[in-house]
């Protein structure tokens, strides 16, 4: 079995947890983390004009993915989707730019019965100013959060796209909920302070969530649709913590306290553990934990000296997809692996 991680309990209830980083030595990690991931495939590379990808996201029928990626000689994200196959490779020649030309991309996700996608776009107005910008101080990493970013639904292959949020402000960061009638998503449209809104799929009805100082973003729906996770600086000290609240917005409970960055959480179809990335293990070498909500323990998944962030379950649970930069080139990427949920989780 995976070592597993014993959290100190700080406060009643569910967390806030404090965990302890898992020491294995450098030596063993690739005998470690085949506990729990195997067959481990690079899904995209350079060589398909993607000079870096990441932030991908299964279909519900597991045969294709969403991501965000550079194109070759280019610096701003554009949305792509790509085919699998049974086995979970990629499907040669099925790669597919899927947003529209000019302006940045993020957060493509497909709807619950796989006809559609979301994705963050700011095409229609692609020179408005960055409102809100995260930015961890003595690093290079930088979130921007332009003005002209909305949400965009298009069919699987990017046509008949529609916007769907009109308010001023960056909107982004958006998922649909499993019953395919609301989507979750980052806006900065009250006061220029990012927080979690939840609207219909059209767009209409949108209520804010969260109203604390600080960014909140990066929600999903759990998957009974009841509860939503989401990381967030409520100290605005540059380090996310994990949070989870009703799907109305109330119970917000803190899932992680500590003094470190946790951040891409992410649902196993279970609805009790999560995966995420944490920098516990330097802020250069990123890594992924798996959390048990209910209990507090943690596991971790990840053993490559480098990045390893933004997991996410395919719908089965039976494989985990996450960006890395553990490839021969040493740029971000997506990766895939067969995964085996631990004892305790």
């Amino acid at each position: 079995m995976i070592q597993l991680l014993t959290l100190a309990l700080l406060a009643a209830g569910n967390g806030p947890w404090k965990f302890e980083a898992d020491t294995t030595p450098a030596e063993q990690w690739e005998a470690v983390e085949a506990r729990c991931l195997k067959n481990v495939r690079q899904l995209t590379s350079p060589d398909m004009g993607l000079d870096k990808a990441g932030e991908a996201y299964f279909s519900p029928d597991q045969r294709m993915i969403i991501f965000q990626a550079f194109p070759k000689g280019e610096s701003q994200y554009q949305m792509y989707v790509l085919g699998l196959d049974e086995g979970g490779s990629r499907v040669d020649g099925s790669l597919k730019h899927v947003s529209p030309a000019g302006g940045a991309c993020t957060c493509g996700y497909f709807s619950p019965d796989g006809k559609k996608i979301i994705f963050g776009s700011s095409h229609l107005n692609p020179e408005a100013p960055k409102e809100s910008v995260y930015h961890r101080k003595r690093s290079g990493y930088t979130w921007e959060m332009p003005v002209g970013m909305e949400i965009f639904e298009a069919d699987v292959d990017g046509s008949n796209i529609r916007r769907i949020t009109t308010a001023s402000g960056y909107d982004a960061e958006g998922s649909y909920s499993s019953d395919g009638k609301q989507i979750v998503f980052t806006s900065c449209r009250a006061g220029g302070d990012p927080d979690i809104y939840v609207m219909n799929v059209d767009g209409s009805n949108a209520r804010r969530l969260t109203k604390t100082p600080g960014y909140d973003g990066g929600p999903f729906f759990s998957p009974d649709g009841k509860r939503i996770i989401f990381r967030a600086d409520r100290k605005q000290n540059d380090l996310l913590q994990l949070y989870i609240m009703n799907a109305d917005g109330t119970g917000e409970q803190q899932l992680t306290d500590n003094n470190e960055v946790n951040w891409g959480p992410y649902w196993h179809p279970n609805g009790r553990t999560i995966a995420f990335a944490t920098s516990i293990h330097g802020h250069r070498n990123y890594e992924i934990y798996l959390m048990n909500i209910e209990t507090g323990k943690t596991a971790r998944l990840t053993y490559h000296d480098g990045f390893d962030g933004l997991p996410v379950f395919s719908p089965d649970g039976k494989r985990l997809m996450w960006t890395a930069k553990r490839g021969p080139d040493k740029t971000s990427q997506i990766f895939l692996a067969d995964f085996t949920l631990p004892d305790g989780f």
